[in-house]
């Protein structure tokens, strides 16, 4: 066989890098390939399999993502504990979410951190935060009543800390959204009474 030579030999490596584009736009096009930032009123992802955040509707919820060597992550810390305190878990609940830390250096915060009441959670891969569009830190979700994101907080400074308390005190002011209505049966199943 003759090697390619010249003008065949360049296109011939034209026709693949097409051929890899237009494999790589499809991918693109595929449910699960395409890519959307998070925005307010999303229905936020996953938090790893132990966390269904369904589970927390009615409530408001704080997604913070944080590392021990950020100075404002720590900052903001101390100050969701003392906001979990004082709302109570029937009110708020806050996942803090150590990104892309050494399990080791987590187990470690887990232990000095044992009497805070936060919900921990380690992101050692990264994996979470890519669902939540992290690329800095800290990073904040604030997820209200309804299950959809009220809003996102991305590279703030220690002295934006206050206006974050400010809205998450301004979404418990809100009045609850009300639930949609159980659906109703639409005829009545054999064995079962109509109330009087």
């Amino acid at each position: 066989m003759k090697a390619a030579t010249g003008s065949q030999g360049l296109w011939r490596r034209f026709a693949l890098a097409s051929v890899l584009l237009l494999v790589v736009g499809m991918l693109g096009a595929v449910p699960g390939y395409a890519y959307e930032k998070l925005k307010v009123g999303d229905t936020p992802p996953p938090l790893g399999r132990s966390v269904n955040l369904r589970d927390y509707r009615g409530k408001i919820v704080i997604i913070s993502f944080w590392a021990s060597w950020c100075p404002p992550c720590r900052k903001e810390m101390s100050m969701l504990a003392r906001l979990q305190a004082a709302a109570t878990r029937d009110k708020l609940v806050i996942f803090a979410v150590n990104w892309q830390e050494d399990p080791e250096v987590f187990w470690k915060i887990q232990r000095a951190l044992r009497g805070v009441d936060l919900t921990l959670v380690s992101d050692s891969s990264g994996n979470i935060g890519s669902k939540y569009d992290v690329d800095s830190i800290p990073h904040m979700v604030i997820v209200g009543r309804d299950g959809r994101i009220a809003a996102i907080h991305a590279g703030y400074r220690e002295s934006e800390i206050p206006a974050l308390v400010d809205q998450i005190n301004s979404l418990w002011r809100q009045a609850p959204q009300p639930s949609a209505p159980a659906p109703q049966p639409s005829a009545q199943q054999p064995g079962t009474s109509t109330p009087h």
